[in-house]
């Protein structure tokens, strides 16, 4: 079909336009955001260096006064604002509207770390400063009277900064990635600190330590509050939602373990509504009482039940799948019972991610890495389901799906689904491109050739699409499909792992032309 073609334009023009496809959304709203805390911090040391209010504490402490209080300001700042980028239930609502357009809320974890990271830098700037002011106090009253030590740890703002160090510190470090991978109940239960730390914060103002020369002496009095009830407010909401629609009844009605430790589970839950692509969080009180963790839904919405493909590499993973009658073959499951009943779970969800978008481009590009291919799972049987039910695929006219796989039996918990989908014969709306990155064994070598037809069934996958070994060639890949879908705007959606990515996102922008009769690729990783 003949598209129209994109007006010429400059080469400086398409150079811009090909940034505005992934990246000046949201370099246009981290510039904001950091031009908005330069221009406060200069606003409110500004404000406290020229107020007569502070002439006395200006006189002894010097610079490090407006220094200190101008970076606590900014702590207030970011704090209000950190609670609503995890407030899932009203970022999966807005991402749905036309906001999505200018904003990218799924970049919210991303935004909430770079928040993160800015209060760690604040409290630096702030505690840098007010052991400066501490410093100057002893000197200015004789040590005899008191200490920068005695007023660093004894005095109220002194010993409630500690506990408020101390809590961000754990917190932070806690959620290094190489500690949330490895340990993802440190990082839970310490990432709950945030109630001592905004509790320690509430109180850190209230002392009075700064007083004025005239009028109201304590200038107002603590400020923390007024920045950050609001989204406080929302984020207990958001909490007592998810608590009151994760309890929920929910029963698990079917349980099958795949190769390569991967455990399907099945649920029913009448209140249950999600669309493709979603992720939930689950909770088995048996295993971890207060433990919440990320699986991307492999249901579709046309299916009376909902389902997670689990990869078990961790406790709590290995310990559902134990309960759930799992075993692995490992020396400690030989005396295990199996289970006479399932365990109770919750469900919290369903959440919008990127892959949801698949359905408002013509053409979609489906990357799964391992277990990665989960959010697709769904996507795929949404499409099968709407093309038996004659539904509307809405704007998709063809999906390119490409799986990348380092051992030849993870391909096979997929494979009836894709068997399903490719005997159907969508007319060509589906390609299945399907990597293996391992050696093969000799005797797998040799099965490969004896069972591998020309014309015929692959002997890896059983699909009539040949698997193909080492990693993809993705500058072959995005180049043949930009040439077959000229003028046309193309969605990447990927999930695995961050190199990868990476990878993926900088084909994306390399092959992307915003020009005339060019194709634009719009790039959307999982990220929960």
């Amino acid at each position: 079909m003949d598209r129209p073609a994109r007006p010429r334009k400059s080469k400086w023009r398409l150079e811009f336009d090909n940034y505005l496809v992934n990246e000046a959304p949201k370099h246009f709203w981290l510039a904001v955001w950091i031009i908005a805390q330069i221009a406060y911090f200069a606003q409110s040391y500004y404000q406290l260096w020229t107020s007569p209010v502070t002439n006395t504490f200006r006189v002894v402490l010097s610079h490090g006064l407006p220094i200190a209080r101008a970076a606590a300001n900014l702590i207030n700042l970011n704090s209000a604002i950190l609670l609503f980028t995890v407030c899932r239930n009203i970022i999966s609502i807005v991402r749905t509207t036309f906001l999505a357009r200018y904003v990218p809320f799924d970049k919210n974890i991303t935004f909430h770390i770079c928040i993160a990271w800015a209060i760690v830098f604040w409290s630096f700037v702030h505690c840098a400063g007010h052991f400066y002011n501490f410093y100057a106090v002893e000197l200015f009253l004789g040590g005899d009277v008191v200490t920068a030590s005695q007023i660093n740890f004894l005095s109220g703002p002194g010993s409630t900064g500690q506990i408020i160090t101390i809590s961000l510190f754990l917190m932070v470090t806690s959620a290094m990635e190489a500690v949330r991978r490895k340990h993802f109940e440190i990082f839970w239960f310490t990432h709950h600190l945030f109630i001592v730390f905004f509790g320690g914060t509430l109180m850190h103002g209230s002392f009075c330590l700064i007083k004025g020369d005239s009028g109201d002496v304590c200038r107002g009095g603590p400020t923390f509050w007024k920045f950050w009830i609001a989204s406080a407010v929302v984020y207990l909401a958001e909490r007592i939602l998810r608590e009151v629609r994760g309890r929920a009844k929910t029963y698990i009605s079917k349980v099958v373990q795949h190769p390569s430790n991967v455990v399907e589970v099945q649920f029913t839950k009448p209140s249950f509504k999600q669309q493709a692509g979603q992720y939930i969080f689950i909770s088995c009180p048996e295993i971890a009482t207060y433990e919440w963790h990320p699986f991307t839904l492999t249901s579709s919405p046309n299916e009376p039940f909902v389902s997670l493909h689990i990869r078990v590499v961790g406790d709590w993973t290995t310990a559902f799948a134990r309960r759930l009658g799992c075993r692995f073959g490992n020396k400690d499951e030989a005396t295990m019972t199996p289970p006479s009943s399932l365990p109770f779970v919750m469900i919290d969800g369903p959440y919008g991610s990127a892959s949801e978008d698949v359905f408002d481009f013509e053409v979609g590009i489906l990357v799964g890495a391992g277990i990665g291919v989960t959010p697709f799972a769904s996507i795929l049987k949404t499409i099968w389901y709407r093309v038996k039910l004659a539904d509307s695929l809405v704007k998709l006219k063809k999906v390119y799906f490409v799986w990348v796989c380092r051992d030849k039996e993870a391909f096979e918990w997929f494979q009836d689904l894709l068997l399903t989908i490719e005997e159907e014969n969508l007319d060509g709306f589906l390609d299945i491109m399907t990597y293996l990155t391992a050696g093969l064994k000799p005797n797998e070598i040799r099965n490969v050739i004896l069972n591998d037809e020309e014309g015929g069934k692959d002997a890896i996958t059983g699909l009539r699409s040949r698997t193909l070994f080492g990693r993809p060639n993705w500058d072959v890949v995005f180049k043949t499909i930009r040439e077959t879908h000229p003028a046309t705007d193309v969605g990447v959606f990927f999930c695995g792992p961050k190199v990868l990515s990476a990878t993926l996102h900088k084909a994306s922008n390399k092959w992307t032309d915003a020009g005339e009769g060019g194709t634009r690729f719009f790039y959307g990783k999982e990220n929960f």
